[in-house]
């Protein structure tokens, strides 16, 4: 449908003193997710404020708009907006940027964002504006993708959107199947692919190839998302579009457009009365070079990924301490305006009055913010710690993202979680991997949490919950068995269950949704593991009518680099060479410097996560070293002799990979004598 006619807008741009003519570019930032991955974190705040590297969400997003040549700001709103509206009146960027809130009780779902909108009339309908899904970090020039939105609608108007597509990166579980015509740049069908319970084959209408529009329309690609075996090939959805005003103007007439991908890109694609177009840019393809750099940040060092659930907030924030999307990193361009010195091994230190012992260890990359204090024989490892943080002595912490104003005491143990703002740790207590801790939670002396446990200040909401039971409700809950034996009684906080338990929402549209399987959304939380999920990296990627394939297959072989997860007997290739040269060292140094197995173990698990290796490639690696260190070459006493005091030593360190089933170390003893 055309837009509408040009209406007023009603808030008009405020000058800037530095700002230069040209084109006013506008982009929509959605501040809310409009699903509960977050939730527990965000019973105070919004999820565009949860700090990343100790800067608010909003604020790299901001970043990435700045440097992209955007002018204005509407960031829609839904919970806590007046939390938003502060910290954009005290942000830097309000002096730079036009930026305006919109906030709306009703909205709840991205469809329902995109129809307020068009009723707000805030956009200006001549020209296309960026539409950000979810808070990114990027340091491409998005305004090129706009350019080529605006080339291509030179020579069709029927193009109405553009979605932003990157080139590999790391498999993740919400990784699209798309059919496309790659001369046009035109999407054809764009079909939702969850990791688990994969599908066994994937359907595309025959319509497409029977009647192809345009008629000399005789190749296709299937893009998919990076394979097991592979982070080069593949592609990945970046959740940022190009969208001229039809798009609002079509979630208006169409009540049912909720999902912007699976309502309303397939409602665009299906519909022959429509007769829309939606394009694909992928990002690089206007550089000559597009194929160079690093694949973890786009072709030519280019670097986009977007927020979309714990395990890529943690993945994105060891990409910015390793400086892959430089010059977005905290020393150089950090948004919130804090200081940091750049160490040996990507270790950032804030030079507001930090504070470390002696006898503290470091190892990057990590970040600890302004005014935090580490006491002795305290080692962080791949970790963030945010401002007025304290850690007690004897305390490990690994690949886990601390939040502002926490209090860690003596001897803990923290693996790979989530800790919110103003928490207290007692001594001894431990928090197992994929943990989420709400602000102001308080865990009592010898609190044992257990792996992907959710803790919240309140008690849990489930979305048809009934505020009539509220006081009924209460003194059970606080006398739970299971909440006294996990968290201890001077402990100040509740669990909640598992976002895979969490019972399913009144929305009718819930269900639909395959991303939203319980077996699939395990598999967005930090600390899962995608090592045992096998995928076949042989598949199709090119169709053509022209093919040489026999007459009852339309499709050819081509390049695995953007082929589709399809299941099949090919076995895992296992980790990169680079997994098993660091897992060396790290068992190396660990035995030559004496440290204790459980500091040993944490390591080589933080290395497992980090390549997706699997336990059984390193408890591999560690019988190889330990084998080796034994003295074979005496008599069978003095072998036996030198094989018990290794394994006196270290054998704790190999039944942490192998805990339930002794088997598979006398298997690994066996190839090790056989090598």
């Amino acid at each position: 449908m055309p837009p509408k006619k040009p209406q007023p807008i009603r808030n008009e741009s405020k000058p800037k003193g530095d700002a230069v003519e040209g084109p006013l570019l506008q982009a929509v930032v959605l501040a809310d997710s409009y699903n509960r991955r977050f939730e527990v974190l965000c019973l105070d705040q919004p999820r565009v404020l949860l700090p990343l590297c100790s800067t608010p969400l909003l604020s790299w997003t901001l970043e990435s708009l700045a440097l992209s040549k955007v002018k204005q700001v509407f960031i829609f709103c839904g919970v806590h907006a007046d939390k938003i509206r502060d910290f954009v009146a005290s942000s830097p960027y309000n002096s730079t940027l036009d930026i305006q809130c919109l906030s709306s009780k009703t909205a709840r779902t991205a469809g329902d964002a995109l129809r307020e909108l068009d009723a707000m009339h805030v956009l200006d309908p001549e020209k296309p504006f960026i539409l950000v899904q979810s808070p990114i970090i990027s340091n491409y020039d998005l305004s090129k993708i706009v350019d080529a939105h605006k080339k291509r609608r030179e020579v069709d108007k029927n193009f109405i959107m553009t979605m932003g597509i990157g080139r590999g990166g790391r498999r993740h579980p919400e990784s699209p199947i798309m059919l496309v015509h790659p001369a046009s740049s035109r999407l054809l069908h764009y079909v939702q692919q969850p990791l688990s319970p994969a599908p066994l084959r994937v359907t595309f209408p025959a319509s497409i190839f029977l009647d192809p529009f345009p008629v000399d329309m005789d190749s296709y690609e299937v893009w998919s998302g990076p394979s097991a075996s592979s982070s080069r090939g593949g592609f990945r959805d970046l959740g940022i579009d190009i969208c001229e005003a039809d798009i609002p103007a079509l979630c208006t007439e169409n009540f049912d457009y909720h999902d912007l991908r699976r309502h309303l890109v397939n409602g665009v694609l299906t519909s022959e009365l429509l007769g829309k177009k939606i394009a694909v840019h992928l990002v690089g393809s206007e550089d000559d070079e597009e194929v160079k750099g690093d694949h973890r940040s786009g072709s030519g060092g280019k670097y986009v990924e977007r927020v979309r659930d714990t395990r890529t907030f943690a993945e994105i924030t060891r990409d910015m301490l390793r400086r892959w999307a430089f010059p977005l990193a905290p020393d150089l361009n950090d948004p919130s305006g804090v200081q940091y010195e750049l160490r040996k091994g990507n270790v950032y230190i804030a030079r507001d009055n930090v504070v470390l012992s002696r006898t503290t260890t470091l190892r990057g990359p990590l970040l600890i913010g302004p005014r935090s204090a580490l006491n002795h024989n305290t080692l962080v490892n791949q970790s963030t710690l945010g401002a007025d943080c304290s850690v007690g002595p004897n305390t490990t912490i690994t690949t886990s993202y601390i939040f502002d104003d926490v209090r860690i005491g003596a001897n803990c143990l923290l693996e790979e979680c989530i800790v919110g703002k103003n928490v207290q740790i007692a001594d001894g207590v431990k928090i197992g991997r994929g943990v989420l801790i709400g602000d102001g939670v308080k865990l009592g002396k010898g609190a044992a949490v257990p792996d992907f446990a959710r803790i919240g200040r309140e008690r849990y909401r489930p979305d048809n919950f009934d505020s009539d039971d509220e006081d009924e409700d209460e003194d059970d809950e606080v006398d739970d068995p299971r909440r006294l034996q996990v968290l201890g009684p001077d402990s100040v906080g509740f669990i909640w269950p598992q976002e895979e338990e969490e019972p399913p929402s009144d929305s009718e549209d819930e269900g639909e949704d395959p991303f939203e399987h319980p077996r699939n959304k395990r598999l967005l939380q930090l600390g899962r593991t995608l090592s045992n999920l096998t995928a076949s990296s042989a598949s199709l990627s090119t169709l053509s009518k022209a093919s040489s394939s026999p007459p009852e297959s339309p499709m050819s072989g081509a390049s695995d680099d953007s082929l589709p997860d399809m299941p099949s007997l090919i076995l895992d290739s296992g980790p990169p060479a680079a997994f098993y040269s660091e897992a060396s060292a790290s068992i190396a140094r660990a035995y030559e410097e004496g440290h204790s197995t459980e500091n040993a173990a944490l390591e080589m698990k933080t290395l497992v996560m980090g390549y997706n290796a699997g336990i059984d490639r390193a408890r591999e690696e560690i019988m190889k070293f330990l084998l080796g260190k034994v003295d074979a070459s005496g008599k069978l006493g003095d072998v036996l002799t030198s094989a018990t005091k290794v394994f006196s030593r270290w054998g704790g360190m190999v039944k942490e990979f192998s805990p339930s089933d002794p088997t598979n170390i006398a298997l690994d003893a066996q190839l090790f004598s056989r090598a």
